[in-house]
């Protein structure tokens, strides 16, 4: 077990630090098509309602040390003149490695038309990494201590969106500060994301919306995601998608009455990098959206 460990940090430190191409460090979400404030903070400003979500999700099952991530996120209309606040805090688990962010964001739509709406997205935050060594057997002496540090970021965001459509251009965190003076092992790159979605009402109870994700690294390719999306009956969400990585991911979302959804997703590759090893991921993620004052309507969300 111990191994394993060891061989998986050592495979995610170099691909962090040697092989910018195939790095991956912000975390990695399959249902952002409705939580889409996971990637983009100018989402809060597309939706009239406040919004809690909660997301776990259990990457790569079977692998010892593989990643965990919890995520918690809220947002609220300040006034009604388009201007929301919302924070976010996530931490994820790789092995010996944690990182744990605290975010706060701003968001400001406006209206470009009378069915046109653009979003406008700012976001700071701070980060903590931490490497709990002492679990690992080895005389390796760059892992012979604990290690702490913290980082912050900013980041943006841009929403265009009406009824039937939604493009989504953000950077969560653009932009990354050292803090103190402890030895920092991670070097942190910033991460776009295009996102383009349109939906198509069929008939009454039935709506299809294909969406696709583009997604950038600093310094890497052009990775992707392509999605196909139902909603039978206004109640269920059924979905698809592929991801570049040579991932197939299927979901299923179901609206609970008007204020809450519960979603989940699985994911399985087509091929990995772990030397063969090959293991699902899931993804649960729930959702409350209410008003402030007891007439508010919710209206339910497309994208």
């Amino acid at each position: 077990m111990i191994a394993n460990k060891k061989f998986l940090l050592g495979l995610l430190m170099a691909a962090a630090c040697y092989v910018p191409a195939k790095a991956q460090q912000s975390p990695i979400y399959s249902q952002y098509m409705l939580n889409g404030i996971v990637i983009n903070p100018a989402y809060a400003g597309t939706d009239e309602s406040a919004s809690l979500s909660v997301v776990g999700r259990n990457q790569w099952v079977g692998v010892d040390g593989a990643p965990k991530t919890a995520t918690m996120s809220f947002y609220s209309p300040l006034n009604d003149r388009g201007t929301h606040l919302g924070f976010s805090a996530m931490k994820e688990s790789i092995t010996v490695q944690s990182r744990t962010d605290f975010n706060a964001l701003a968001a400001q739509s406006v209206n470009l038309s009378e069915t046109v709406k653009l979003a406008l997205g700012l976001q700071v935050g701070m980060s903590q990494y931490k490497e709990n060594n002492n679990q690992l057997t080895t005389t390796d002496p760059s892992f012979a201590t604990n290690l702490a540090y913290w980082k912050t970021q900013v980041g943006f965001g841009f929403a265009l969106f009406a009824e039937n459509f939604y493009l989504g251009l953000s950077s969560p965190a653009f932009k990354s500060f050292d803090l103190g003076n402890s030895v920092n092992k991670v070097k942190a790159i910033s991460h776009m994301y295009l996102q383009a979605a349109y939906a198509a009402r069929v008939n009454d109870d039935l709506l299809v919306k294909p969406s696709i994700l583009l997604r950038q690294a600093q310094g890497s390719g052009l990775q992707y995601d392509i999605n196909t999306s139902v909603l039978l009956k206004e109640v269920i969400w059924l979905g698809v998608s592929w991801r570049s990585e040579k991932t197939v991911t299927g979901l299923v979302q179901a609206r609970l009455g008007e204020k809450f959804q519960i979603g989940y997703s699985y994911d399985t590759p087509m091929s990995s990098n772990l030397k063969g090893a090959q293991s699902v991921s899931h993804e649960l993620m729930l959702n409350f959206r209410f008003g402030w004052s007891v007439d508010h309507e919710i209206i339910p969300r497309v994208f």
